[in-house]
This record gives C-alpha cells, structure tokens and sequence, in this order.
C-alpha cells in the first residue's frame, strides 16, 4: 500500500497555523489548571483564631470546628494550609487561625 505524502505549500503560513493551534491548546490547558476548586462544594468565608492549649491536638481541634459531614483530614489540610504549616506539630501557646467553612450543597 503507497502512503500519501503531504508537501507543505506555504511555510509561512503552516507555521503561523502551528503557532495559533500551539497557543489555543496552551490556552485551554491553562484555563482548565486555574479552575482548582471551582466546583467544590466548601467555601471559607473567615477565620476564627484558636489559642492551642495543653493536650490538643490537630485532629481533636479540626473534628471541633469542622461542619457535619465534612471530612476530618480535608479540614486538618486546610487548617495546615491556611497557616502555612509543614506538619501537624502543635504547641501549647501557639494561635491557629481556624477557616470557617460554609459548606454549599
């Protein structure tokens, strides 16, 4: 069987057609990577701060303030994000800010 063979006519303008098509593609990809969370059903609105107090822990506060239904760990994740912590080490005396979350069904 012969295979057809294509013979670019004008470079030019195949390379401003590769162009376009690579930006409109970069563009999509770009758009569809910022949307994070533009869907999610959880949405904080504010912060109320949390002085720790000997015995916390990160779960028993996050179970505390987290709405009915809401996932312990996503909420320990956010608290952990929100006060740009790398572990879920706490100490007696520390302020956490604790997200209110206004769950959206």
């Amino acid at each position: 069987m012969k295979s057809k063979r294509y013979v670019i006519v004008d470079s030019k303008r195949f390379f401003l057609f590769m162009t376009f098509l690579i930006t409109i593609i970069a563009l999509v990809m770009f758009s569809i990577m910022s949307m994070t969370g533009a869907y999610s059903v959880a949405s904080v609105e504010d912060f109320e701060e949390y002085w720790i107090k000997q015995g916390d822990t990160l779960w028993e506060i996050a179970d505390k303030y987290a709405p009915e239904g809401y996932d312990t760990r996503k909420f320990i994740y956010d608290i952990k994000e929100h006060n740009e912590m790398e572990t879920s080490m706490i100490y007696q005396g520390e302020k956490l800010l604790i997200p209110i979350v206004a769950v959206v069904d």
